[in-house]
């Protein structure tokens, strides 16, 4: 299960963070426009209380991988809670934040956090292939 989950969020980076490398600005944007109501917020809360649920619900067996899944999944549990509650305040702050990024921040650096995003991605995705082989 845990390779699977591994696998999961691997693609998940890639494919949320890769447009940051091509089209950097466009992407801004779209995440910008895509955190633009507050039932927006509302709904990423719900995406992030379904996935600490999964993180908490299952059995990743003993070591620092299940404490770390287990802390994520608290944390977005909290996430979630919070963006529940206070959807005008992080509206606010999604949009403050990604409004700095895409009109003070460099195409360069932005490029360059789209590429180390899609690294780790990649990263995850061999850690799960090498649980399933292992």
């Amino acid at each position: 299960m845990d390779s699977i989950l591994c696998i999961g969020v691997g693609i998940l980076a890639i494919v949320t963070r890769g447009p940051l490398i091509v089209s950097p600005r466009a992407t801004l944007r779209f995440y910008r426009n895509l955190l633009s109501s507050e039932a927006r917020i509302r709904v990423l809360g719900a995406a992030f209380a379904a996935l600490a649920v999964i993180l908490l619900v299952s059995d990743f067996g003993e070591g620092e991988l299940d404490r770390l899944f287990k802390a994520g999944g608290w944390l977005m549990a909290a996430c979630a809670f919070l963006f529940a509650v206070l959807p005008n305040f992080f509206l606010q702050f999604f949009q403050s934040i990604l409004r700095y990024i895409e009109h003070s921040v460099s195409d360069g650096i932005v490029r360059t956090v789209g590429a180390l995003a899609v690294l780790i991605g990649v990263v995850l995705i061999y850690v799960g292939f090498t649980m399933i082989c292992a």
